[in-house]
């Protein structure tokens, strides 16, 4: 299965960067597959140093701020291997890479987990979290589908986010639309 949250790894300068991620887990979460493309800040990032956190989050504008290249605003705490915790995710895990395929543009490591933690309760994800989400993967893939369709999937996302959509939920919806806005 795929679990949706967010990935940090160190720059050159030691600061941490964060970016969306969809790993493949087992139920167990034991065994960890990142799929980070070839071309992206996180593939170089976790080439050079292979250890990263992946965060379980309960508020997607982090998410959506991540997924559309603007400032994650969030709070981090360095972990004692120097690695970035986000301070107010649910859970964490620390991983280590064990090994690369590199063949193609979508890279696949496995990665094994060296650390976890639990920052609080998972408070939950409602339809306008999920809604957003969906909404933040049609707007990155804008160059791949046809824009009358993705105008349709917005207008039924929409749907749930007036539904169900706190003032999180409505920051991050308007992200979206503006960034689609901006790529018309």
């Amino acid at each position: 299965m795929i679990i949706e949250g967010l990935l940090t790894s160190t720059t050159d300068k030691g600061e941490p960067h964060a970016a969306p991620m969809g790993p493949v887990v087992n139920v167990d979460l034991t065994e960890w597959t990142l799929r980070p493309f070839a071309s992206s800040t996180t593939f170089k990032l976790l080439r050079e140093r292979p250890t990263a956190v992946f965060h379980v989050v309960d508020d997607v504008l982090p998410v959506v701020q991540a997924a559309l290249g603007l400032q994650v605003e969030v709070n981090f705490e360095q972990h004692a291997s120097g690695s970035w915790i986000i301070a107010d995710c649910c859970h964490w895990f620390q991983l280590q890479v064990v090994d690369w395929e590199v063949s193609s543009e979508r890279s696949v490591a496995k990665a094994k987990v060296i650390d976890c933690g639990v920052k609080r309760p998972f408070w939950g994800w409602n339809r306008a979290k999920h809604a957003v989400l969906e909404a933040t993967i049609l707007a990155t893939r804008l160059h791949l589908a046809d824009r009358l369709t993705i105008a349709d999937d917005l207008a039924t996302l929409k749907k749930a986010v007036e539904k169900t959509a706190g003032e999180r939920e409505w920051t991050a919806w308007k992200l979206v639309q503006e960034y689609i806005d901006r790529s018309a």
